[in-house]
């Protein structure tokens, strides 16, 4: 199986990288437009992003491994590389000190052959491209926790 993986330094606590990634209310600020499924092992979620003229595409998953502040492991159901669930993110966190933090994002579970090619690079470009997004999106918003859900 193939995989790719990239690695981001953030200027943020690692509590505050966490919940960037792990509030659904808060990923349909910089992931995707819509966001559904709240993270606890075994739960569905689901993504979705409004592609104007080209419709929406919607992707499933299972979360699978969820170690607070270290790590996040999802599969997907349905990702048109290898319908068969074999396409996993996992999201490694680690705490540089200070307001220092690292977010290691790999991609894999691609088949074997040069039909993957063009999905990983595609999923290192998104993925990148989502951290970016992610970097701007905690800088813009020092209190992330306004988006929180109020129970």
């Amino acid at each position: 199986m193939r995989e790719t993986k990239s690695v981001f330094t953030f200027d943020e606590p690692i509590e505050r990288l966490w919940s960037g990634v792990t509030v659904y209310e808060v990923l349909v600020h910089w992931l995707a437009d819509e966001v559904k499924g709240r993270p606890k092992v075994g739960g569905d979620f689901s993504w979705t992003w409004k592609l104007g003229l080209e419709g929406d595409f919607t992707t499933h998953g299972t979360y699978k491994k969820i170690e607070p502040l270290k790590e996040l492991v999802m599969e997907w159901k349905d990702h048109p590389a290898d319908p068969s669930g074999a396409i996993f993110l996992q999201l490694l966190f680690e705490s540089k000190g200070g307001d220092k933090s690292q977010l290691t994002i790999i991609n894999g579970g691609f088949p074997d052959g040069d039909g993957s090619d063009v999905w990983i690079e595609g999923a290192k470009e998104a993925w990148d491209g989502q951290a970016i997004h992610l970097k701007d999106f905690l800088k813009q918003n020092p209190d992330i926790t306004k988006f929180f859900k109020k129970s």
